[in-house]
């Protein structure tokens, strides 16, 4: 009868235990991120949505490897889309005031 008891408690701890765990890992990954971008964007800032783990870094790849194959115009001194082209087409699309999250793990 106690091996039972201790068993019952025992998965009810478990339980609870990854419960909690697994809310944690939901807010910080997906929740809190969408929850500061609603109100990013109801203060007038705009930016790129929210991806879960990758986020932009494809596009900021693509964009690197396209910008690095093309020539340098030497008679300019915009190096803006040649240095960090995402962070330049980001503020093209958006205007100064814009976001992008990015967060380390």
């Amino acid at each position: 009868m106690e091996i039972s008891l201790l068993r019952v408690a025992v998965s009810i701890v478990s339980v609870v235990v990854l419960i909690t765990w697994a809310w944690r890992v939901l807010n910080g990954f997906w929740l809190k991120p969408k929850k500061l971008e609603k109100c990013l964007r109801e203060q007038g800032l705009n930016g790129n949505s929210y991806r879960l783990f990758f986020g932009d870094l494809k596009e900021i790849s693509k964009m690197t490897i396209q910008a690095k194959s093309k020539p340098i115009n030497v008679f300019t001194h915009d190096i803006a889309p040649r240095v960090l082209p995402f962070v330049h087409q980001v503020v093209t699309n958006y205007g100064v005031f814009t976001t992008t999250l990015v967060f380390v793990i």
